[in-house]
């Protein structure tokens, strides 16, 4: 039942996730659809990445602005509202296998590395 457990367990990140400091979770209307990935705003993505990924947590970035794209290089402007953003952005992990425990694990090392 996969489409029961990914919304569940983007809930739980959602819970798990409040009030760090820095941190803003992506939203997803998990009422009306099956979330494929749970995407977080981070300061200092770079270091954080790198950091979550030491701590053997397959952390992700996922979807470059198109623009961006070399594919549509013809059609490139700025749009440095969504160039900002898209270095802010990572994907935590997020599969229907993880557990509570998993997505506990997996925000403690965030927070962890937001912190230094």
């Amino acid at each position: 039942m996969i489409e029961a457990k990914r919304p569940q367990l983007w809930r739980t990140y959602r819970d798990a996730l409040a009030g760090i400091d820095g941190v803003a979770l992506v939203d997803v209307d998990d009422e009306h659809t099956v979330p494929f990935n749970c995407v977080v705003r981070v300061p200092n993505r770079e270091a954080v990445f790198a950091d979550m990924q030491a701590r053997g947590i397959g952390v992700g970035v996922h979807y470059p602005p198109n623009h961006t794209q070399k594919a549509f290089a013809p059609w490139h402007r700025p749009l440095p509202v969504t160039e900002r953003t898209a270095e802010e952005i990572m994907s935590l992990p997020f599969h229907p296998a993880m557990t509570e425990q998993d997505v506990t694990f997996v925000v403690h090392a965030l927070r962890q590395a937001v912190a230094r």
